[in-house]
């Protein structure tokens, strides 16, 4: 066993921990990126790879180091509009994803997905759609009516405030 390592890990956990304490004490659902995690000291300014998964656990942009902070982690709970929209793609997704499972697909399977939705919630969608095709596994995602006939599932959700109908089938 590598001692040194697992004690490494151990720091991470606790890390995580208290930035999740952090993020639930703000109301901020870990789906909602942020831009920074600061860390009390550098034990662990020089390995990336554990940084990386302290970044994908508690789903920060960056993690700095820092002395000067009060308790051991801060976290930045401010959500700028670009972390905002990120925030909501990542969400819409996560529905398709769950609809998919709802109606049996598997991952592999090639899906169309059509929605309709406000058009501040379409806008963001149109603008992020190559980010969606591929984090969901689509071939196409497509902006229309609610037509419910010929798709595998349909369901309407919210997303920021704003309704969205989701309709998903096999191709």
């Amino acid at each position: 066993m590598d001692r040194g390592l697992e004690d490494k890990m151990e720091e991470i956990r606790k890390i995580v921990v208290m930035a999740l304490a952090e993020r639930a004490k703000a109301g901020i659902k870990v789906r909602q990126p942020l831009s920074k995690l600061k860390i009390k000291g550098n034990k662990l300014k020089s390995d990336k790879e554990l940084l990386d998964l302290i970044k994908d656990e508690i789903n920060v942009k960056e993690v700095k180091f820092d002395s000067s902070i009060k308790g051991e982690v801060e976290l930045d709970i401010n959500i700028t509009p670009e972390l905002k929209e990120e925030g909501t793609v990542r969400e819409v997704i996560r529905y398709i994803q769950e609809m998919r499972k709802k109606s049996e697909l598997k991952p592999q399977d090639k899906i169309l997905v059509r929605y309709f939705s406000e058009a501040n919630l379409r806008d963001i969608l149109d603008k992020n759609k190559n980010n969606i095709l591929r984090e969901g596994r689509i071939k196409d995602f497509k902006f229309g009516e609610k037509i419910e006939k010929g798709f595998n599932i349909s369901e309407e959700v919210k997303v920021d405030n704003s309704q969205i109908w989701l309709a998903i089938k096999k191709i």
